[in-house]
């Protein structure tokens, strides 16, 4: 398996002021010759360095004698809502609906260079639990995230009655070692642990439009080696990996692919349209996928909200029963030569329960982003109201290396199911994580060697821990108390393929 890298890269236009052309003066002794001129130059030009920005936000609650309850979190409601981010009238949001608002980094309440306790607790007994998700936001470019565990002042406090008839160790706090600790990816930002990925349902609905093929409509793009391929092209073999990735996890997930063009193109409804699945046979997929061709030369429009329409209807009559439906809609163009509404076909699929994930090919800025952005994710949209939740964007030039890492994207928010990467005493989390470890993008692809590492996109990412004292433990933690820290760290992937380990240990390992 190779190191995918992920570039967000922009085309560079070099704007040039260029001048009349000089005419020579037909006249003698008139004093018009200065009137004339000829220049030309490049001006004004600039370069500005990027930035990469990690960001956090946190929710950590409390299991003891109130049952459960918020200790702390960031931002907190009340910021939330002052910045026009959040409306309270139907009540305080769940952790889930907060990552999906995909807040800005510039939002305010994040922690930023900042050190906080997120737990403060002085009279934890036997059976209480805690448990914190930190949202990562990576801003800007993408990143490997590293995270380091530290664990001290285990402290002893002296010893009372009962404790000094159990303890033999006086000088010597226990509370590290009788804390049971479990970290998870938090892939959903729940606060709680989902081991494998549910059971859904997905449908590629795929752009065949002359735009994606041939090269008079802007179809033939570059491969990202020196040569020629097409968006189509780049498209297919971006699922047929896609696919292959899927099939080869544990996720009860099955896929199925849905083509379209304008009218006369929607589905199978005219070859080479393809209306397949959701299979859970690969090579079955892979044949789908292998098959789907563009529409002729010559054939005109793109019928994108008869393309949602359609495709939702094909996957809500072929799903199975209690799946998860999801939609994924790579398109290059702006509907035309079709009347039905964009975003009112999204909001209906939505509305029944189909999650869309949409692919945008285009310049940033160009096309109709915003339409996009209101018909990607799970929630009805008004014109303007969509923040990018399940929204990506690649120029057509960076298709080829962008389009792989987009899918990525996909399987780790999606396909793969939440995996536990710790477990063990607060102690032994100390000895493992106290030099820094590097979290894996995709934690189901299995562990080949150290050189498979796979760059975080931009956008958040959740890192959760539980810790527990078991009811077993008795008498020997009284007056204890221990200290404890969770550090991240993002490092830039553009240029760092040794992806070194920042917290300086010199080790490219894993706690797990």
């Amino acid at each position: 398996m190779t190191e995918k890298k992920t570039y967000d890269l922009t085309r560079r236009t070099v704007l040039a002021g260029l001048g009349t052309a000089g005419i020579a003066a037909a006249g003698a002794g008139l004093g018009t010759t200065a009137l004339f001129n000829d220049r030309e130059g490049f001006v004004g030009n600039s370069l500005a360095a990027g930035r990469l920005d990690l960001q956090l936000d946190y929710k950590a609650t409390y299991d003891g004698p109130n049952g459960v309850e918020l200790i702390g979190q960031a931002p907190t409601e009340q910021q939330l809502i002052d910045q026009g981010l959040v409306d309270m009238a139907e009540g305080p949001m769940t952790w889930e609906e907060r990552a999906d608002l995909g807040f800005a980094c510039d939002t305010e309440g994040f922690i930023d260079g900042e050190e906080i306790p997120i737990f403060e607790l002085d009279d934890v007994k036997p059976g209480d639990c805690g448990e914190v998700t930190v949202s990562l936001h990576i801003c800007d470019n993408p990143a490997y995230l590293w995270m380091q565990g530290t664990v001290y002042d285990d402290l002893e406090n002296g010893l009372t009655e009962p404790e000094g008839e159990v303890d033999d160790t006086p000088d010597v706090g226990e509370l590290a070692e009788s804390i049971d600790v479990t970290l998870w990816y938090d892939e959903d930002c729940s606060n709680t642990i989902t081991e494998g990925a549910g059971k859904s349902d997905i449908l590629v609905v795929q752009d065949i439009s002359g735009s994606m093929e041939y090269d008079q409509y802007g179809g033939e793009i570059s491969d990202g080696q020196g040569g020629t391929t097409t968006k189509l092209a780049v498209a297919k073999d971006a699922a047929g990996d896609f696919t292959t990735i899927v099939f080869d996890e544990t996720a009860d997930t099955e896929i199925g692919v849905f083509t379209f063009g304008n009218e006369s193109y929607i589905g199978d409804a005219q070859g080479p349209g393809i209306a397949f699945g959701p299979s859970g046979v690969e090579a079955d997929v892979q044949n789908a996928i292998s098959s789907v061709g563009a529409v002729p030369n010559g054939v005109t429009g793109t019928a994108l909200g008869r393309a949602v329409q359609e495709g939702d209807s094909y996957l809500s009559a072929n799903a199975r029963s209690g799946a998860q439906k999801i939609m994924i809609l790579l398109t290059d163009g702006q509907q035309f030569e079709s009347n039905v509404d964009e975003l009112q076909a999204a909001n209906d699929a939505k509305a029944g329960g189909t999650r869309i994930i949409v692919i945008d090919i285009n310049e940033s800025g160009d096309g109709e982003p915003q339409l996009l952005k209101d018909m990607a994710g799970t929630t009805v949209n008004n014109s303007g109201d969509g923040d990018g939740t399940d929204y990506y964007n690649s120029s057509a030039d960076d298709l080829a290396i962008v389009l792989p890492n987009i899918y990525q994207s996909i399987i780790e928010s999606v396909v793969v199911g939440e995996v536990v990467f710790f477990e063990g005493t607060l102690a032994e989390l100390n000895d493992a994580a106290s030099s820094g470890f590097k979290l894996e993008a995709l934690p189901l692809l299995g562990a080949a060697n150290e050189d498979d590492e796979y760059c975080f996109l931009p956008g958040t990412h959740c890192v959760a821990m539980e810790w527990c004292i078991p009811r077993e433990v008795g008498n020997e933690i009284q007056t204890d108390s221990v200290k404890f820290d969770l550090d991240f760290a993002a490092v830039q992937c553009r240029h760092n393929g040794e992806n070194s380990n920042p917290f300086d240990n010199g080790s490219n390992g894993s706690p797990a």
